[in-house]
Order: structure tokens, then C-alpha cells, then sequence
């Protein structure tokens, strides 16, 4: 009986953990989502001030997540996206405007397509 309960324990351990660690990879990748699509429209409004500014939030801010997340996830997911926003922010600080939306674009789509491969998903199970 005590081993059935120690299983039990433990059981309920690793799911709790599971469930943690995917509410936590989604909360992140939705931050960062609406970062990314802030700074779409903010280069869309020809503030390019501004889009600077938050590409360089959006840079620290992923620098700190970047270490709890290649923890749990693989690794180059995670880097795929500090590629973008260095891509971006790189575009903008060159004053290429042009290509700094389309960095802007592909970096949101790079998020959303991270967060679907990271995420739980009963289609990749079955």
C-alpha cells in the first residue's frame, strides 16, 4: 500500500510539474506575441522611435526568460527567436525601414510558430 501511494506521489509530482511548465511556456510566448505585434505597429505608424525602444525592452526582457525557458525547451527554438528580435533590432537601428517590418512580421510569426511547436498539443500526441 505505501508503495502504491509513494507512486501516486510521484505521479502527481511530475504532472503538477508538467501543467506548471507549460503554463509558463504559454504565458511567455503570449508576452512576447503582443511585444511583437506592439512593435509591428508602431514600424506600420512610422514611429520608429518608439519601435526601437520596445525592440530593446523586448530584448532584455527575452534575455531573462531566454535562461528559464532553454531549461525546459529545446534550445534552438528558443535562440530562433533571439535571432529575430536581433535581426529587427539590427534593421531599425540601420534605419532600413523597409526591412525592419518585414523583421517586425517575421518575428511574430517566428514566436507563434515557437509556441506551437512548444506548447502542448493534442494532434502532436495522436
Amino acid at each position: 500500500m505505501k508503495k502504491i501511494i509513494l507512486v501516486l506521489v510521484i505521479l502527481a509530482i511530475i504532472v503538477g510539474l508538467g501543467i506548471t511548465e507549460q503554463v509558463c511556456v504559454s504565458k511567455t510566448f503570449d508576452n512576447a506575441l503582443n511585444q511583437s505585434k506592439k512593435i509591428t505597429q508602431a514600424i506600420e505608424a512610422e514611429d520608429y522611435v518608439s519601435a526601437a525602444e520596445l525592440t530593446q525592452e523586448m530584448s532584455d526582457w527575452w534575455s531573462k526568460k531566454r535562461d528559464v525557458l532553454e531549461f525546459v525547451c529545446p534550445n534552438n527554438d528558443i535562440k530562433v527567436v533571439m535571432v529575430a528580435i536581433g535581426d529587427l533590432k539590427g534593421a531599425l537601428d540601420a534605419e532600413m525601414w523597409e526591412d525592419s517590418l518585414q523583421k517586425a512580421v517575421l518575428l511574430t510569426y517566428t514566436i507563434e510558430n515557437s509556441k506551437n511547436l512548444l506548447t502542448f498539443k493534442w494532434k502532436n500526441v495522436l
